[in-house]
């Protein structure tokens, strides 16, 4: 057989196989692989084994007994199986290619489970008889063994077979390297093992005290949480009042900053500021001095104006009696009275009338029991009251003092009612006059009226007198306007009375 057929699978370079591999009989051959098959077959079965020891369930005596039967052990003693044969070998590639004797005894010779022990010294007889042919294939089914073997140690390690002389003295030193590093861990473990063990001694032996003061413990520690919660929260405020504080003294910073920049302006530009300052107060003073005149003369306006609403008569203003440039018709705000005027300018002007005798009754507090002015404008009214002997037992009048001209036939009745609404008219004028004669007995009318024939100033107020009540209105009106200015100029006369 050729001593380098294999080459180191680290370094590659040839190597030659050591004497024992070379002589190991096909027994020995089949067996390794055997064994392989087996080992893959029961992996499950052998990491269950591993992780028992045999001194749980093996009584110690027998123990003992298998250990001196271990050390007393001689070589092992190898069967071959006289049934099987190159053929079956081939057809397995698990199994190694051993080239065995063709002359084998018949196979029928044999039971099935026959076995034949073989010394080195028959093995040595049969190898003589081999011829060169079988010793060829012997040799090819050596070489596929031993690969298989180099295989088989290839999976087992993390090294491929087969290795060189140095290769394997350098995995060696590795492997002791590594086999040292597994003692130092297996003691570290041991030694804190250890300590554990002595540890779990001594709280056992404290298990007891712990028990005892376990709730001061709980107590001490929720006071020490709540302790720890209270100065969290303080520990919150103070970072809060911290950052204020930083940020106020930010905007101190700030302040100071342009503060001194603008004392740096004010220094630099101080005169030029001073005289802004004086142009602009000056401005200020002018605009100021112009407010006061406008001021002043606006106080002054006023003032004439106040002068002027003094002495405006608001009674003229308000009821205005006027006399046309002929001096024929009278007329009050406008509406003239007389003969041949149309009908709802006298009704208006009769209504304009009412209302100034209505306002003068109350300026002089006039109480008039027999009369009541009702001012309606155009439809005024006067109620005249007859005396009874209780006052709701009065019976009263509904005087119009107004009136149309749409029906020719009721002219005359018309005519004959206002005529007597004329007379209470001039009635309430006659009172109103006596009122005024008891404030002041100098007064007197432009007109006199004469109630018992109806007149003024000898003209009769009668509608239906045509020309003369044209003048009669001229004259009552001058009356009216008489009372008015004296009413309007003696106020506090008036008042008083």
């Amino acid at each position: 057989m050729p001593e380098k057929l294999f080459n180191c699978r680290r370094c590659n370079t040839p190597i030659v196989l050591d004497e024992s591999l070379l002589r190991l009989t096909p027994a020995q051959l089949n067996l390794i692989i055997n064994r392989n098959h087996n080992h893959v077959d029961d992996t499950s079965n052998q990491e269950i084994l591993d992780d028992l020891n045999a001194q749980d369930f093996i009584p110690s005596d027998r123990f003992k007994v298998l250990h001196q039967a271990q050390d007393q052990a001689g070589a092992p003693i190898h069967y071959h199986d006289m049934l099987q044969s190159e053929d079956d070998v081939d057809e397995d590639e698990d199994e190694a290619d051993i080239a065995l004797d063709r002359n084998e005894p018949d196979k029928s010779s044999f039971s099935a489970n026959s076995y034949v022990v073989l010394s080195d010294g028959e093995d040595d007889d049969q190898n003589d008889q081999i011829t060169p042919n079988d010793k060829s294939n012997t040799i090819s089914s050596r070489i596929k063994t031993l690969n298989k073997i180099f295989e088989i140690l290839s999976q087992n390690q993390e090294i491929e077979h087969p290795l060189s002389d140095d290769c394997a003295s350098l995995l060696i030193e590795n492997y002791k390297l590594k086999f040292d590093q597994s003692q130092k861990e297996k003691d570290r473990y041991l030694s804190f093992l250890k300590k554990l063990k002595d540890r779990d001694n001594q709280l056992n032996l404290l298990d007891d005290q712990t028990k005892d003061y376990s709730q001061d413990l709980d107590v001490k520690l929720e006071e020490s949480i709540n302790e720890y919660n209270k100065l969290s929260q303080i520990e919150t405020e103070k970072l809060d009042e911290l950052r204020q504080l930083e940020k106020t003294g930010l905007e101190l910073q700030e302040q100071l900053k342009s503060s001194k920049q603008e004392l740096k302006e004010l220094n630099e530009n101080e005169l030029g500021s001073i005289l802004k300052l004086k142009n602009k107060l000056q401005l200020d003073l002018d605009r100021q001095y112009n407010k006061l005149e406008q001021s002043k003369s606006a106080y002054k306006l006023h003032l004439n104006h106040l002068d002027k609403l003094r002495n405006l008569n608001i009674y003229n203003k308000i009821f205005e009696i006027s006399f046309g440039k002929d001096d024929k018709y009278g007329s009050i705000n406008g509406f003239r009275l007389g003969y041949k005027v149309i009908w709802p300018e006298l009704n208006s002007a009769l209504g304009q009338v009412a209302h100034l005798l209505y306002f003068l009754i109350k300026r002089l507090e006039l109480e008039m029991p027999e009369y009541k002015i009702v001012p309606m404008g155009s439809q005024s009214q006067i109620i005249k009251y007859v005396d009874g002997e209780d006052l709701d037992q009065r019976t009263k009048t509904v005087l119009n003092l107004y009136s149309s001209n749409e029906f020719s036939l009721g002219k005359l009745f018309n005519y004959n009612k206002l005529d007597v609404s004329m007379i209470a008219l001039l009635n309430i004028v006659s009172q109103v006059e006596h009122k005024l004669i008891s404030i002041d007995g100098e007064f007197e009318l432009p007109y006199r009226i004469s109630l018992r024939k109806g007149t003024v100033g000898s003209k009769s107020i009668r509608v239906s007198s045509n020309s003369e009540w044209t003048q009669s209105c001229k004259f009552l009106l001058t009356d009216l306007n008489w009372i008015l200015a004296y009413t309007s100029v003696h106020k506090g006369v008036v008042a008083t009375g």
